[in-house]
Formats: structure tokens, sequence, C-alpha cells
């Protein structure tokens, strides 16, 4: 994709020298596209195996070759269709994550266990210049604080403040924060305010 101080345009290679497949324009600060014009038109034109394959949910070059060659589908051509198609799509789902070990763990009370992760960083900070979110999760309700910071070194100083806002609104003590272990999580004054509070 290039972005113009007055358009955008989505190439199908890194190199954009053939014609691009969509085109939008600026709209002050958003780029817009059509899925009328930049898309749907631009399919209707394109009638490729990758595209097919793609219609079909993905289906194998075997199949799509038996759909043709028996004409199940009107309206699909006959297209030269090659074993060694690479679909980026079905190599993801193909792709697998061993899976982690469920926690059997379930806290029994309100703040029991707090699970707190930091987001970010995004593009376009906010009018006030906050770039992250950071949340605060309490395992027995579900229930979610979302608060915002400029930098992930003020993570201390938003678990303060959701420690004594949380446990004056719940009327419980926080015992356990679970974190991912990323820095703004591990400083040694974190550590010893953890400690300090027994958590």
């Amino acid at each position: 994709m290039t972005f113009g101080p007055k358009d955008v345009k989505v190439y199908r290679s890194l190199k954009p020298t053939s014609p691009p497949l969509m085109e939008g324009r600026r709209l002050e600060s958003v780029h817009v596209m059509s899925a009328q014009d930049a898309y749907i038109d631009k399919t209707r034109k394109n009638e490729i195996v990758d595209l097919w394959h793609v219609r079909f949910g993905h289906v194998s070059c075997h199949k799509l070759k038996v759909m043709m060659l028996m004409s199940m589908v009107r309206g699909l051509p006959q297209l030269e269709i090659r074993n060694n198609i690479i679909c980026a799509g079905c190599q993801y789902v193909k792709a697998h994550q061993l899976l982690h070990k469920q926690s059997i763990f379930k806290a029994k009370e309100p703040l029991e266990l707090v699970q707190s992760d930091v987001f970010g960083k995004v593009k376009q900070p906010s009018i006030k210049g906050y770039r992250y979110m950071i949340t605060f999760i309490d395992d027995f309700s579900r229930y979610v604080w979302v608060d915002f910071v400029k930098e992930k070194s003020e993570a201390l100083d938003k678990c303060k403040e959701f420690k004594n806002k949380a446990e004056s609104e719940v009327g419980h003590k926080i015992k356990c924060l679970h974190t991912n272990n990323m820095r703004e999580y591990t400083s040694n004054e974190f550590f010893e305010y953890l400690r300090v509070h027994r958590i």
C-alpha cells in the first residue's frame, strides 16, 4: 500500500510497477476506499486460480480441478491449475502452536487474582499524548479496568492507583498480580511495592 497526500493505492506486489488493484482518496486524516469500485469490480475482471481458490473457502487445487472438469459450478472458467500454488491464508491456518497448559486455579473471591497487561504503542497518540493502555482484569468477576498512559514506565503508578481504587470499591485486598513479565512489571521498584503490600 502507498499513502500519498491525497490518495492511497494498493498493489499486488512490493514493486508498484503494474496498475494498482485498489485506489482511494484522503478525506481529512482518513484514507477511504469504495468496496464497490475497488474490490468487487476488480474481482469480476480477475478470473485467476487464486481468486477461485479463495471464493470456495480455500478449496484444494485437486478439488478445484475436478469442479472445472465436471462443470459443477456455473460460471467457473476453465483455468490452468498448478499444484504448486502457495496460499498465505492456508499456511497460517495449517501452522500450529503448542497449547499452554490450562490453569486449574480459579479465584474464589474478588481481587484474589488480578491480571494486568500494557497494550501499545499506537501510532497516533490521543489529544493528551497517550500512546498505551493498561488493563486490570479481576479473575473472579472478569470485571475489567482500563486506563491510559503515555509511557510503559507509568505502569507502577497506575498499579498503585488501581490498587487504592479497586480495594476501596470492592472491599477486598489484591492477593496476586498476574503479568506477562515484561520490563514495565519487573523493575526492582515494582517488586518492592508488591512485597510491601504482600501481593
